[in-house]
């Protein structure tokens, strides 16, 4: 069973995203979360893409996909998108992912623990 107040962060692109990652990770724990190693575990799971090369954004959809099953067999685990991807994309990925709960842009970051 997951812990609600349980993260996992997978980062999928440039330095820039592995920067975002590291203040995600900052508020949540500011938040109360706390890291988890196994999305299995994990009540939030974060996606943060970049857009920049088509190949990220096939890993994202790729993702998405492997961690449908966990969000059917858990329906309290919230899946979250952000970064480039979810910039460029916005309401449009909720069309393509229905597992999806929130999306957030790079200038957003600071509100993910308001959205969650």
């Amino acid at each position: 069973m997951s812990d609600p107040f349980s993260y996992r962060i997978q980062t999928i692109g440039c330095q820039m995203n592995v920067y975002d990652s590291e203040r995600i990770e900052r508020l949540l724990q500011a938040d109360g979360y706390v890291p988890s190693d196994e999305s299995e575990a994990a009540g939030l799971i974060v996606i943060n893409t970049c857009a920049i090369r088509a190949k990220a954004e096939q890993k994202l959809y790729s993702l998405l996909g492997r961690l449908a099953p966990l969000k059917k067999e858990n329906p309290y685990l919230i899946l979250a998108v952000g970064g480039c991807v979810a910039q460029q994309e916005g309401r449009r990925l909720f069309s393509k992912v229905p597992q999806l709960d929130v999306v957030f842009g790079t200038h957003a970051v600071h509100r993910l623990p308001l959205l969650v």
